[in-house]
């Protein structure tokens, strides 16, 4: 992820968040009675209680949000450097608006970015970000970022904000 954006050729004070992404960051965060946080907007409509030995792996299934690339017009040299761009704008404003909340001190966010320039499927992609805690179990696989060479990936704290 940091080579995209020291690849960027762009000049952009901020970058911009397409409208259906902006309703999700809107809506904000919900605490569930469990003390789960989940992205509002992405909180099934029914739910039952994420067990407490479970709350990052039950957060990191339900707060998948993918952010739409389609307006950054795929086929230019910074669309990469953008789309990264976009996606960790995207994740901190979301951390930024958790800031406070019960758990939230434990609070991440995975941004991935498709890299493959040779996937047919290349052209549709999103930026894909995930939020969760680190209290009871959690996804393990972002110690290791390295070894996925298809996709930018970053991980996020709330120092990151």
């Amino acid at each position: 992820m940091r080579s995209l954006l020291r690849m960027a050729a762009f000049s952009a004070d901020q970058p911009t968040v397409p409208e259906m992404e902006q309703d999700t960051l809107d809506a904000g965060w919900v605490v569930e009675p469990g003390g789960a946080l989940l992205v509002a907007a992405h909180r099934p409509k029914s739910l039952r209680d994420i067990p407490a030995d479970a709350l990052g792996d039950g957060e990191y299934e339900i707060n998948d949000v993918h952010v739409s690339l389609a307006d950054l017009g795929g086929e230019t040299d910074d669309f990469l450097p953008r789309a990264a761009s976009r996606g960790l704008h995207f994740a901190r404003r979301m951390l930024a608006e958790a800031r406070g909340l019960p758990g939230s001190e434990t609070l991440l966010a995975t941004v991935a970015i498709n890299v493959d320039v040779d996937d047919e499927d290349f052209s549709l992609q999103g930026a894909t970000i995930r939020f969760f805690s680190r209290r009871g179990s959690h996804p393990p696989w972002f110690d290791e970022l390295e070894t996925y060479t298809l996709e930018a990936i970053a991980v996020l704290d709330m120092s990151d904000v």
